[in-house]
This record gives C-alpha cells, sequence and structure tokens, in this order.
C-alpha cells in the first residue's frame, strides 16, 4: 500500500487541546508591544482565567481576552494589534478558523512611585 492510499483510507481528525491553544494564545499577547500582561477578569457571568476564556464550536475559536496595557500607549491600537496577531497564530499554527478576539482593557499599568522626600518623612539636620 502507498501512503497516499493510506491518507485517502484513513483521513483522521486532529484535535487541539484547548490549553495548546491557550499557551499560544498568551505567548502571542506577550509579544505585543504595549501589553503589560493578560488581567484576571470576570464579564458578565463569564470568568477569563488567566485573561483568557476560549469557546471552540465546529472548529471555529472564540476567544475572549482581559488585558493590562502600559499607560504610553493608544488603548484602541494595543487592541485591534492583539486581536490581528492571534488570529494568526491560532490560524497558521493550528488551521483553525477564528469566529472572533475580543479584547477587554482590564487595567492600565502604573508604575510604582517612591516616598516623596517632600512628605516631611526625611529627618532635619
Amino acid at each position: 500500500m502507498k501512503p497516499e492510499e493510506i491518507q485517502e483510507i484513513v483521513p483522521g481528525r486532529i484535535v487541539v487541546a484547548p490549553q495548546v491553544l491557550q499557551d499560544i494564545i498568551r505567548q502571542t499577547v506577550a509579544q505585543v508591544p504595549g501589553v503589560a500582561r493578560l488581567a484576571e477578569a470576570r464579564v458578565g457571568p463569564w470568568a477569563l482565567s488567566g485573561g483568557v476564556r476560549l469557546t471552540v464550536v465546529d472548529d471555529r475559536v472564540r476567544i475572549d481576552l482581559a488585558l493590562v496595557v502600559r499607560p504610553d500607549v493608544r488603548f484602541r491600537e494595543v487592541a485591534r494589534q492583539v486581536q490581528e496577531e492571534v488570529t494568526r497564530a491560532i490560524r497558521d499554527l493550528t488551521g483553525l478558523e477564528v469566529a472572533a478576539v475580543n479584547v477587554l482593557i482590564a487595567d492600565v499599568e502604573v508604575e510604582e512611585r517612591g516616598a516623596s522626600q517632600a512628605s516631611g518623612s526625611s529627618e532635619r539636620a
């Protein structure tokens, strides 16, 4: 039997585990400039565990993301780039169709500031 005959007889099915999809998404989001990290969030009745919620129906993936972004970026542009990059990564790596990538900007990362010297906390000579 030739290899091409086997392929025709046993087409099989490929299943990608949800954890693999989440790992792809997390790695992709981390590489987008302006994203500080994924955020734990709750949108309506749904919890976005680790900032990601997946729904897969008939080889179509719907992705909900919650992000913490840096304050010096345009939120809409960062969200759009996340949508594009995540869609491309899922399609290229798994062959699954992406039905939607919904992005929630859950927070803005603010740098911690040190104690102010004008606050009277320093000793006087």
